[in-house]
């Protein structure tokens, strides 16, 4: 005698659907879900067959595409992530080389502009991803190119940066590069943090689109505290998800 066997039919749709969607990264999380309920109730189902007479090619199916399913979407998703991590420190590392000293010698330290408390000086080339950005002076200022002041309390920082493309695309780039200042305690200013929008002359034109080789130099201007200014840094980004490098402003 013969039955139905419903547990066989689900555990072979639930693992056909998660094999379809293990192939997905990520998304393939649901295909592992599947792939598990489908091996479940197909291994019942299975055992079902034994008694009901129906069901057991189906039930024994189910299985092999739902353990198939958790198999392919762990490869998948750990390949997914090796890749994503591998492009991540390609594009975020970054090296920094100092100007020559008076005897024309360049520094060579790897923790220079790595921390706050050991800064890169001034005129360094801090390198990441298809950028190099130079810091090449960092002066103050009482009023921007609109002529408008400080809040009380404050002083505008000019800071002059060259950025140069060192990538390959056909189509040019634009300049990622981000400069913010970081206060001796340790808070962060970006341009946007002002009493206003200061606009310095010769203002850094970061649309400007270059091609490899090419550069763009202008200033960035920031309104930071006026007393202990000299005592804080500035924190550079060459170029989008880079890390930052510290970079002395005296």
């Amino acid at each position: 005698m013969t039955g139905s066997n419903g547990l066989a039919t689900a555990g072979f749709v639930l693992g056909l659907l998660g094999l379809l969607a293990s192939w997905i990264p990520l998304l393939n999380i649901v295909g592992l879900i599947l792939g598990v309920l489908g091996a479940i109730l197909a291994a019942v189902g299975l055992a079902k067959s034994k008694k009901v007479g129906t069901g057991k090619g189906l039930a024994l199916t189910g299985l092999i595409l739902g353990v198939l399913a958790v198999i392919i979407a762990i490869v998948v998703n750990v390949a997914f992530v090796n890749a994503v991590d591998a492009a991540v420190k390609t594009t975020v590392d970054t090296s920094v080389k100092a100007p020559a000293g008076a005897n024309g010698a360049v520094a060579a330290d790897k923790e220079l502009g790595a921390s706050r408390e050991k800064p890169a000086p001034v005129g360094s080339a801090i390198t990441g991803g298809d950028w190099t950005v130079t810091v090449n002076s960092v002066k103050t200022a009482d009023k921007d190119s609109l002529g408008q002041r400080p809040a009380a309390g404050k002083k505008l920082l000019v800071v002059n940066l060259t950025a140069t493309y060192n990538g390959d695309d056909a189509q040019g780039s634009s300049a990622f590069a981000v400069v913010k200042f970081v206060t001796a305690q340790g808070n962060t200013i970006d341009s946007t943090s002002g009493s206003t929008m200061f606009i310095p002359k010769d203002q850094f034109a970061s649309l400007d689109k270059v091609f490899k080789g090419a550069s763009v130099t202008g200033n960035d201007m920031l309104e930071v505290p006026a007393n202990g200014w000299e005592d804080g840094v500035l924190s550079v980004s060459p170029d989008l998800l880079s890390d930052d490098t510290f970079v002395a402003v005296k």
